[in-house]
Order: C-alpha cells, then sequence, then structure tokens
C-alpha cells in the first residue's frame, strides 16, 4: 500500500495486510491493485488526502461506514462496490474479518481538469449517496484502470490519467442528479433506476436476480421493466449481464490465486465448461489462455 493509501487509515492498530498487485502514481493520481486481509473485526476511520473512488472486485465489500460524528453502531451502513469519497471527508468505518480485492484510486479532480480545460466542482449532496455508486459507466471506467494496471499498454499513465477523468466527469454527472424520481423520457428508466438494477445484476454472485427480484425493485411489472430497460440502455437484460461478466472475469483471471472453477462461478457461470464456452465465444481464447497472455 502506498504512502497516501496507508495515511488514509486511522487506527489504534493496524487491522490488515496488504498485497498491493500493481501501482501507478503521478502528481494528479495514485491507483493500485490489491488485495487487503482484515486480519480481525474493529472500527477504524478513513480520511483520503484526495478524492477517492474505489471498487470491490472479488467479493462483497467488508466494510460498513456513517460519516456520523457520533460514530454510533446503529448508523453504519453497508458500502457498495463502488464507494466515492470527496478529499478529508472522514468516514468511520467497521469492519468484518476476511479479504477482498480491489482497485482504488486517489485523484486531484482539479489537477486532471485544468489539463483539459474544463472545470470540476464537485454539486452540494449527502455524502451517504456516495457510498454505492451503483453505476455501470463508473465500473467500466475502473476496469480499464485494472486492467491498464494489470497489462500496461503504450502512454499507460496517459490513458489511466484519461480514464480518471471520465471516472470524475461522470461522478459530477450521477451526484447531480441523483435526486431524480422520474424518468425523463416516457418509457425509459431514470439514471437511479438504471443504477440499482445494474448494481443488483453486476454484484450478484452465482444466480442473477430473477427479473420478478429486479421488478419489485422499481415497483414496475416485469415486462414493462424490460422494455425500458432495452429502451434506456439498447440491450436486454441478459446481453447486459453476460458481457458485463466476461469484464469481471477478464479483471479476475490475472489474479493466479484464484481458481478458473471460482473465477466462474464469481461471474454466474454454473461450470467451468459453461464458462470456458461463452469466454471463448466472446475473445477467441481460453480462460487459461487468457491468463497466460495477461501474465507474459
Amino acid at each position: 500500500m502506498t504512502s497516501l493509501h496507508r495515511q488514509a487509515w486511522q487506527s489504534n492498530a493496524m487491522l490488515f495486510s496488504n498485497d498491493v498487485e500493481d501501482g501507478v502514481s503521478s502528481t494528479a493520481f495514485d491507483v493500485q491493485l490489491y488485495r487487503t486481509r482484515w486480519l480481525k473485526g474493529g472500527e477504524a476511520r478513513f480520511r483520503p488526502s484526495m478524492h477517492f473512488i474505489e471498487m470491490v472486485i472479488s467479493s462483497k465489500s467488508l466494510v460498513r461506514g456513517s460519516y456520523s460524528s457520533r460514530g454510533d453502531r446503529a448508523d453504519f451502513i453497508p458500502l457498495g462496490d463502488v464507494v466515492f469519497m470527496p478529499q478529508d471527508a472522514v468516514l468511520n468505518c467497521a469492519i468484518e474479518p476476511g479479504s477482498q480485492r480491489s482497485i482504488s484510486c486517489m485523484f486531484d479532480a482539479d489537477l486532471l481538469a485544468s489539463r483539459t480545460g474544463t472545470e470540476w466542482k464537485l454539486p452540494d449532496f449527502h455524502l451517504d449517496d456516495a457510498l454505492n455508486i451503483g453505476n455501470e459507466y463508473v465500473r467500466a471506467g475502473l476496469r480499464r484502470i485494472a486492467d491498464e494496471l494489470v497489462a500496461p499498454s503504450f502512454a499507460s499513465v496517459a490513458q489511466i490519467e484519461c480514464s480518471l477523468m471520465f471516472i470524475a466527469m461522470e461522478m459530477l454527472r450521477i451526484l447531480d442528479r441523483s435526486h431524480e424520481t422520474k424518468p425523463i423520457v416516457a418509457g425509459r428508466l431514470t439514471k437511479r433506476q438504471l443504477s440499482r438494477l445494474c448494481s443488483m445484476l453486476v454484484d450478484s454472485i452465482g444466480e442473477p436476480p430473477s427479473l420478478g427480484e429486479l421488478a419489485a425493485e422499481t415497483g414496475m411489472c416485469g415486462r414493462s421493466l424490460a422494455t425500458a430497460f432495452r429502451n434506456t440502455t439498447g440491450e436486454t437484460f441478459r446481453s447486459f449481464l453476460a458481457k458485463s461478466r466476461l469484464e469481471r472475469a477478464k479483471i479476475l483471471l490475472p489474479d493466479r490465486k484464484l481458481l478458473i472453477k471460482q473465477v466462474a462461478y464469481d461471474c454466474g457461470f454454473k461450470n467451468t465448461a459453461s464458462f470456458t464456452a461463452a469466454f471463448r465465444k466472446a475473445t477467441g481464447m481460453t480462460p487459461g489462455d487468457y491468463r497466460t497472455r495477461v501474465a507474459a
């Protein structure tokens, strides 16, 4: 763990160990792909010195958080797979023992924006709303950064910076419009509805939620929901889920500590054979070939 990330944690004792797989830093950002092992349950505080966004990519988050200065455990809420925290915000954390793999980014949004001649200013928003960013565009940007850390390409630092700028601008849009409750266009989902549905689909491990469960989340009937989702995204639930889970597989496969069958299950496949067939159809490679190529 780099000094910026380590210094953000404030606790009476170090409750965790970290294996940093890859990381890159510059004057505008500090990003890393790492596995955290929480050795025991406990409480701590997290205060980032720059804007911070993290995505848990191998399990559910083991942290609950509260911005309440009282630190009342009743105020703690489970964190989503993607969490955003503005600079110097202080989050009280309750931690479960266990292990999780994450892509973590600290960034100077003003500096990133200045390089493109744009302005970045956070709108007024409720901090708790940023503890579960259910937005597939942000997820895709973070997956792209994780890919770049695992297998750097040409001008890798510049590509990471561009991805972070995209994420930063997307965060402005999300936070500024999170109060929307009515559809902007008839027959389409609101941004909040879409974010919640994408979160349910992408975050589920094993069997995906049923159409009935998704419909219950929005208060719509199944047929209307399926139509609204297709009108909003241009994809069916099935195609969206298939694509998203194969993207998750690309992030998990470079981790040789995970068996191929573990990756298959985490990505919602019933067995290794169906996972291999779907992965080969999408990429032209078997999961094993992909792992070897990325690690080379």
